[in-house]
């Protein structure tokens, strides 16, 4: 019996309310609400987007409040409801919100490597029998959440190209973040599973999980606008968001953020960017969700 490494996920973990929110502004002073895509563990996710939007408000003068979505909920129907007002998305979430609305992506992350794009990576524990996606046939597989772009929308189109379809899988489930995946994984619960190209890096490195497949590279995460919000609140943004530099601030400490998939900051986007997932998530008829 192999005793395999746990990673610690606690999803239901009990938050405060100064671990949701920046401090509380006057009743009648106006708060912009900020979600997120989950990805790790909800603490960091908390203390990673805090540190932005203190640099948000730094730059911009506006007030801000991070939003953690309920397990139950929808960050999708959170921002066509006007709940929420700007978010931190994989491009799944913002093309299931365009869908339905005039939202914008105001930017879109850079990686180490200067680029705007991403991969999904496929993995297995490093012990298993697994070695290509040929292999993932009658096997259980971990993806992501199910509006996740490289937790679901990426690796379909991986096993797609790969002809397989999910009935060729033994089964399959759906997880709330690319931690939890992760942990799937590595506990045995699932044989192999989707993950984003910066936490499969680390977790590979570590001897934890072992690396079988590698995606095209699509356009990464990034800063998203409900079409409820004022055009000038949006230039504001996009402009703070453009000039941010992780590793020149002032007056603002960042939290871990060369774990996100925005590491060396932001740049402009265009609606163009996004036809090809477009294209596969019409495919598989995700716009709807």
């Amino acid at each position: 019996m192999i005793n395999r490494p746990q990673i610690d996920i606690r999803l239901e973990s009990n938050l405060t309310y100064s671990d949701v929110r920046l401090p509380a502004y006057p009743e009648d002073e106006l708060v912009y609400v900020f979600g997120f895509d989950r990805r790790l563990e909800p603490r960091e996710d908390i203390r990673i987007y805090t540190a932005l939007l203190e640099y948000l408000e730094y730059k911009t003068g506006y007030r801000f409040r991070l939003h953690i979505t309920p397990k139950t909920g929808s960050l999708v129907s959170e921002i066509l409801n006007a709940e929420v007002d700007f978010a931190a998305v994989g491009v799944l979430t913002y093309l299931q919100v365009r869908e339905n609305s005039d939202a914008q992506m105001l930017v879109s992350g850079i990686n180490r490597e200067g680029e705007s794009t991403y991969q999904a990576f496929i993995v297995t524990r490093p012990e298993s029998g697994l070695f290509s996606l040929d292999d993932l046939k009658g096997r259980v597989f971990a993806f992501g959440a199910q509006n996740s772009t490289q937790g679901y929308l990426i690796p379909r189109i991986m096993m797609s190209q790969a002809n397989i379809e999910l009935s060729d899988l033994e089964a399959y489930e759906f997880t709330k973040s690319h931690f939890e995946t992760s942990n799937a994984v590595i506990s045995g619960r699932a044989d192999a599973g989707a993950l984003q190209d910066t936490l499969a890096d680390v977790l590979a490195k570590q001897g934890l999980i072992r690396i079988i497949a590698r995606s095209d590279h699509y356009p990464s995460s990034g800063i998203m606008a409900g079409a409820h919000v004022p055009t000038e609140v949006i230039d504001t943004v996009r402009r703070a968001l453009v000039a941010f530099d992780p590793n020149r601030l002032d007056g603002v400490d960042l939290y871990h953020w060369e774990r996100t998939e925005m590491p060396n900051g932001f740049r402009l986007t265009s609606e163009s960017a996004y036809d090809t997932l477009r294209t596969w998530a019409e495919t598989f008829g995700l716009l709807g969700q």
